[in-house]
């Protein structure tokens, strides 16, 4: 959009000063001297009344204000943050891994979620440009048996159980049917 804008701007821009060209000849020939035109500005400029100084919010007894929030860490105990909240939650978790400006890696993203929601399984997602969550999957999915889910690429769908059972992966596109279906079938059987 910023190159249509750019576009439009240098069109609109030659057109202008064409025309202002234009009447600056015609002006010139009638003989009769050009008064000056004033022009009035969109947004009247306002001169400023005096800075107030501005004070803190007072605290109540016994009350600290802290200076910024915790930030929490990209992963807890070997596993990415994300899987863990949802783990600790649900017994089977979707987690979709992406790259948020992928147009197939937003689709992904979005039928990961509604086939969690169908399934009412948790769901998380990592953002692949996260270095520490990605590392963190990788040496959790490292220790799999079968050796194609050991390498991760985006976007991928990977189903979990609690504790940290890595199910079943996809890679690439899902749909949420898919999904859906493969969390059903990651919900532990009923104890007798």
């Amino acid at each position: 959009m910023t190159e249509r804008y750019r576009i439009f701007a240098a069109v609109f821009l030659a057109v202008f000063v064409i025309g202002a060209g234009g009447f600056l000849v015609m002006g010139r020939g009638s003989g009769s001297p050009a008064a000056a035109h004033v022009v009035k500005p969109l947004h009247p400029v306002r001169k400023s009344k005096a800075k107030v100084a501005v004070t803190p919010p007072k605290l109540r007894a016994g009350k600290k204000m802290s200076a910024a929030p915790k930030k929490r860490p990209a992963v807890v105990g070997g596993v990415p943050t994300p899987l863990a909240d949802a783990l600790r939650r649900h017994s089977v978790v979707v987690l979709a891994l992406v790259a948020p400006t992928s147009t197939v890696d937003r689709l992904t993203l979005g039928e990961a979620r509604a086939g969690a929601a169908a399934a009412h399984a948790g769901f998380a997602t990592i953002n692949v440009s996260h270095n520490g969550q990605v590392a963190a999957l990788s040496a959790l999915i490292g220790t799999s048996a079968s050796a194609q889910d050991r390498l991760l690429d985006a976007p991928a769908v990977l189903v979990f159980q609690r504790p940290q059972t890595l199910f079943v992966r996809f890679n690439g596109f899902s749909d949420a049917d898919t999904i859906r279906q493969a969390a059903i079938n990651a919900e532990p059987a009923p104890q007798s």
